[in-house]
């Protein structure tokens, strides 16, 4: 069989099975990779592409092999023997450094991320909204208190600036704001991992673009498999229950 992959949003291939497996082995093709050979109907990603180990276990008892399983991380079959088991996910021995170095990074492993849905994410937005609301109202009132000669356009940039900082420093830092943490829920990278400072920084305004035209881009983590707003396919982010 002839595999093709992408790399970079270049097409490469073809290439045989065994360098192919090569490839997954050194890390070149992960489970995000798009792959595609004469068999399948479009590209995929090669993570939906591989055989589940429940279909792996039905055709170990028809040929009586019965103690192989697909490493979760690179997605070729080894002895059980061989591989470690972490709830429902098995990892080969050459991937485990790998796998604990996620775990260790607290990074969500074996495709068990719980997406945050819809409701619970707008009422952690309120919960955001009520402190920003109070600190802006604390704001104002002490410009007034103070006579200070600063104009309403400079008062607005100054809660901006605010609202900026504390958005991005927490979600940088704690991968939620406080509103998050009241509902158990964190933002992460499409791999589980932590968001950096700048992806914090660029989320935040990517939000603006969810909040216009009548908060569609809000509304569409309730239609989408992976619970994403459009800030979130904006800055390649996930909302996941702790």
């Amino acid at each position: 069989m002839k595999w093709y992959y992408a790399d970079n949003g270049e097409q490469v291939g073809p290439v045989s099975e065994e360098d192919f497996q090569r490839l997954t082995r050194e890390n070149k093709i992960s489970s995000k990779t798009l792959v595609w050979h004469s068999g399948m109907a479009d590209w995929q990603e090669y993570g939906k592409v591989r055989v589940s180990d429940a279909e792996t276990e039905l055709k170990a008892k028809i040929t009586g092999n019965s103690g192989e399983s697909f490493c979760s991380e690179c997605a070729r079959a080894f002895p059980r023997d061989d591989m470690i088991r972490y709830g429902d996910s098995w990892v080969c021995s050459s991937c485990k450094p790998a796998f604990f170095q996620k775990l260790k990074e607290g990074m969500n492993v074996g495709n068990d991320m719980r997406y945050a849905g819809f409701w619970i994410r707008f009422g952690a937005k309120i919960i955001d909204g009520i402190i920003l609301g109070v600190l802006n109202s604390f704001l104002s009132d002490l410009a007034q208190i103070a006579e200070s000669p600063f104009l309403p356009i400079h008062l607005f940039l100054l809660q901006i600036i605010i609202a900026t900082a504390y958005t991005t420093w927490l979600l940088g830092k704690f991968g939620a704001t406080i509103g998050k943490m009241a509902c158990k829920i964190k933002v992460v990278t499409d791999d589980g991992g932590k968001i950096s400072y700048a992806r914090a920084f660029g989320r935040y305004f990517a939000e603006i673009l969810s909040s216009i035209m009548l908060l569609i881009g809000y509304i569409m983590a309730a239609f989408d498999e992976q619970k994403r707003t459009l800030h979130d396919r904006i800055c390649n982010t996930r909302v996941i229950r702790k």
